[in-house]
């Protein structure tokens, strides 16, 4: 959000787009930054059509084109769409005209604020008012009850072992229940059944998954006593907000560039996330200041 922020208050009059996968769509449609949003679906070349559609986006006459992604597959769109125009890219795909320094270990937040700033950009900090907005009406639609947490249990469904497992966060659950906070559980439709395996486990957690918008969503985050959840896009979204937010991480992210950035953001690393306890848990949770209500 800070590396939006800063591209549109350093060029107030600029034609910025977004390129963003279908995940983030109803985000980003939400955002004051830009000026137009470009759905990459992500298929996989083969797919002749999808392809010649982003291709044709990237032939445009854009004055700049800044890569915040820096992966094998905007390299790709580099190499195979961009390059022989000749025009302004700021990322790390080879003979770019603006290569971008070794980011390994830098935080995803960093990073991109180095890279807007790159491309001539002042640092500022998002204010993100237009996306929590007065609670009220979402307390009633979804009757939510304080104090609360949000636990948010999925993950990319192509990275299932970055979840701490459905049994371990019943355990939480169970233990919050008992110092008298309910727990909600967050997610998109395909984290439905992972929502449903918590509950097997344990009664004590209301089900949100599939239910609330990410507007709602947010005002949800923001009103919160605190949030757990794994390396994924939601679980970076309550930290931002600024709600304590803690983050489980295991063997397959890098706690250098992936933990979370807010005022109350921390994270809990263990290469087998699977032995990270309840308690260990709970005692971060503490730190970070969500349990503090309690005497």
């Amino acid at each position: 959000m800070d590396a939006f922020e800063s591209l549109r208050t350093s060029f107030p009059s600029a034609n910025l787009t977004l390129l963003t996968s279908p995940a983030f769509a109803s985000l980003a449609n939400l955002m004051p930054y830009f000026d137009s949003i470009i759905i990459d679906e992500r298929k996989p070349f083969y797919y002749f059509r999808k392809t010649c559609q982003i291709r044709n986006h990237f032939r445009k006459n854009w004055t700049a084109v800044i890569d915040l992604q820096c992966s094998k597959r905007t390299k790709a769109y580099f190499d195979w769409f961009y390059k022989r125009g000749g025009g302004n890219w700021y990322g790390t795909a080879k003979e770019c005209s603006h290569p971008m320094p070794d980011f390994t270990n830098v935080n995803n937040r960093d990073r991109m604020l180095e890279a807007v700033k790159m491309a001539g950009a002042f640092e500022y900090k998002a204010e993100l008012s237009w996306l929590v907005k007065d609670s009220k009406k979402v307390f009633q639609k979804f009757k939510i009850k304080k104090p609360y947490c949000v636990i948010i249990p999925g993950s990319s469904p192509h990275k299932p072992s970055k979840r701490w497992s459905a049994e371990k966060y019943a355990n939480l659950s169970n233990s919050l229940y008992e110092l008298g906070i309910t727990s909600y559980l967050a997610g998109t439709k395909i984290e439905r059944n992972i929502a449903m395996e918590v509950c097997t486990y344990s009664r004590a957690s209301e089900i949100l998954v599939d239910k609330t918008s990410l507007e709602e969503l947010a005002q949800i985050f923001a009103n919160a006593q605190f949030i757990v959840g794994n390396d994924t896009g939601p679980t970076f979204l309550a930290a931002r907000i600024g709600a304590p937010t803690l983050m489980i991480m295991g063997a397959d992210t890098n706690p250098y560039m992936s933990s979370p950035t807010g005022s109350a953001a921390g994270f809990i690393y263990n290469a087998d996330i699977q032995a990270i306890t309840t308690q260990e848990v709970l005692n971060k949770v503490r730190e970070l200041g969500g349990l503090s209500h309690l005497k």
